[in-house]
């Protein structure tokens, strides 16, 4: 069978939403590594895929809707997150009037919390969680294999007689190992950067799934949002779901194919790399001779253990991403941050030490005990470490997350409810004693205050290796500006 994964051209010129974080509009173009795991499985067992990245291709809608209205035998899919779900939903109508008889699949976490959302009609299918194996036995009965029966998918929703069926949970995906490497030759590696990484060829690894940690307002890497709120739908909210790990000598060989490709620089996307001590340290040790850079992300207690900061240096780590949300301990207390204020200062110095660039992510206006004042404290004491980056952003509380629940409750958001938004620019939510356009304000002159600092400017032009990267880089800051 034909299966094409689509990531549509934005409408009416509108910001592209990032998927893989799923919580921002594109500072720099990712690779969704997800996708390209599920187009490597899908493959593997004899179908001809494609991946239609519109946005990063130049692809605008008329081209996209023409390529498409020619496809025959073929299913569509589309991965969708929150920012994404207006946009995916308005695709998929489009293609459905002009591919009648052809299928069309929502995976992601947007269709997962939501199914009935995204089912407008027949042979509209959403693959909740997971979708790896799910999309494996869709496709076949699809295909037409008798063997296959719709009732026995699990995992999946669909509309039958008018009515949405939710199919049983499918078990987690426990043994990561038995999952292909994701087909990263489906895409055009060199249209893809991050800009904390200052070469290219760019791409992303992910060599777990979940986090066993309880923040109330987290939205994770979105497959791992994904598995969570299908979990949690089937097993209570006061249970998240277990971590599932590549084994250390896959993550190694998966890294070896990558040198190989011709790739130069890596960010593993995991929600918190540092979980396994041992683990990290024998990733290190079998990378350190291929001379990849990369980043991971962290919490900041998960950086105290300076022998593995080194070996991480060695091996090549050049950031890493530490969701510090705030410096008031009464806040990261409320939000369920399960952490000490105090570890995060120990944590950048040891980074900086080991000249690995510390990136710090505050989360603003994330409780209601947040104030004008306590903000002030948390980016004077962001400033006060010199960083590598500082990144403000404003809360926005998502659909799945316990937060939003919360918010709901005592009636928080500005428009009674969640809808899509830039995070670094617009507030969703206010609070009585703390207003939208105050919020927005504060975080835009954070921003813009950071990024003018002379220590910022002096340090990153040092880093500038050449006119590409030095582009890159004020295009990327303007964005967040």
């Amino acid at each position: 069978m034909n299966v094409l994964f689509l990531n549509p051209p934005s409408e009416d010129n509108k910001r592209v939403p990032e998927r893989v974080f799923g919580c921002t509009y594109g500072l720099y173009p990712i690779p969704n590594i997800f996708i390209l795991t599920f187009a490597s499985i899908l493959r593997d067992v004899g179908n001809h895929v494609e991946v239609i990245d519109a946005p990063i291709i130049g692809m605008d809608t008329t081209s996209f809707y023409k390529y498409l209205s020619g496809k025959l035998n073929c299913c569509f899919i589309l991965y969708s997150v929150n920012l994404s779900a207006e946009l995916d939903i308005s695709t998929a109508k489009k293609i459905r009037n002009q591919n009648p008889a052809e299928p069309i699949i929502f995976c992601g976490p947007a269709p997962t919390y939501q199914p009935e959302k995204f089912i407008f009609g027949d042979r509209i299918f959403v693959a909740r969680g997971e979708p790896d194996w799910t999309l494996r036995e869709l496709i076949r009965y699809l295909s037409g294999d008798s063997k296959i029966s719709l009732k026995e998918i699990k995992g999946i929703s669909y509309l039958s007689n008018d009515k949405i069926i939710d199919n049983p949970m499918r078990d987690l995906i426990t043994e990561l190992d038995a999952l292909p490497f994701p087909a990263r030759d489906l895409i055009i590696q060199k249209r893809y950067y991050n800009p904390k990484l200052k070469e290219r060829p760019f791409t992303v690894m992910l060599t777990s799934r979940g986090c066993p940690y309880r923040c109330s307002f987290c939205v994770p890497c979105s497959l791992t949002f994904a598995r969570k709120i299908e979990y949690q739908r089937y097993n209570g909210l006061e249970r998240i779901p277990p971590v599932a790990f590549l084994s250390s000598e896959k993550v190694i060989v998966e890294f070896e194919l990558l040198k190989k490709e011709g790739y130069k620089v890596v960010s593993i996307i995991d929600d918190e790399f540092l979980l396994k001590p041992q683990r990290v340290k024998e990733i290190c040790q079998g990378i350190r001779k291929l001379g990849l850079k990369w980043g991971c992300l962290a919490r900041a207690d998960h950086l105290n253990n300076e022998e593995l900061i080194q070996l991480m240096a060695v091996a090549g780590c050049q950031y890493v991403d530490i969701g510090v949300e705030s410096f008031n301990q009464k806040i990261l207390d409320d939000l369920k941050k399960q952490l000490n204020v105090s570890a995060i200062p120990r944590a950048v110095k040891l980074l900086k030490k080991y000249k690995i660039e510390p990136k710090l992510n505050i989360l603003i206006s994330a409780s209601p005990l947040e104030t004008q004042q306590t903000i002030k404290e948390t980016i004077n004491r962001a400033f006060s470490l010199k960083p590598g980056l500082v990144m403000f952003n404003i809360c926005a509380p998502f659909p799945g997350t316990e937060l939003y629940n919360r918010v709901m409750e005592n009636n928080w958001f500005v428009q009674k409810d969640y809808y899509p938004a830039d995070v670094q620019k617009e507030s969703i939510i206010q609070y009585p004693h703390l207003k939208k356009e105050e919020i927005e304000k504060i975080v835009h002159e954070a921003n813009r205050t950071f990024f003018l600092q002379p220590y910022f400017i002096i340090s990153h032009l040092k880093m500038v290796l050449n006119l590409k990267n030095l582009f890159t880089s004020i295009r990327s800051l303007f964005k967040k500006l």
